[in-house]
């Protein structure tokens, strides 16, 4: 089936063409970035250090100098331990290790 176009010349229609299977992959998966290794040795080695010293009390500033972390993945860490119930956050965001049954 045709039909006109703006300039006058005949265009096929689209009505008459049949579909027909596409064939589709999938994405790539990205190779992870993250080194999960040393994150559990950093993550270990931060609950190490709370649990050596008891009455530890450190700020997200603090804990990141202190531990070489830098502090956005000090910070991400410290809060999935606290959310672990490993440590514990103060009013003040203070981290502490979380004595047991409290």
């Amino acid at each position: 089936m045709t039909r006109p176009n703006v300039s006058g010349a005949s265009m096929s229609s689209l009505d008459g063409v049949k579909g027909r299977p596409l064939g589709m992959s999938l994405v790539p998966v990205r190779q992870e970035r993250r080194n999960l290794a040393a994150r559990e040795a950093i993550v270990r080695r931060i609950v190490g250090e709370f649990q050596d010293m008891p009455g530890l009390v450190l700020s997200l500033k603090q804990a990141s100098r202190l531990l070489g972390v830098d502090e956005a993945a000090c910070g991400r860490i410290l809060a999935a331990l606290t959310k672990a119930g490993v440590l514990r956050q103060n009013a003040n965001d203070y981290y502490s290790r979380r004595e047991p049954g409290i």
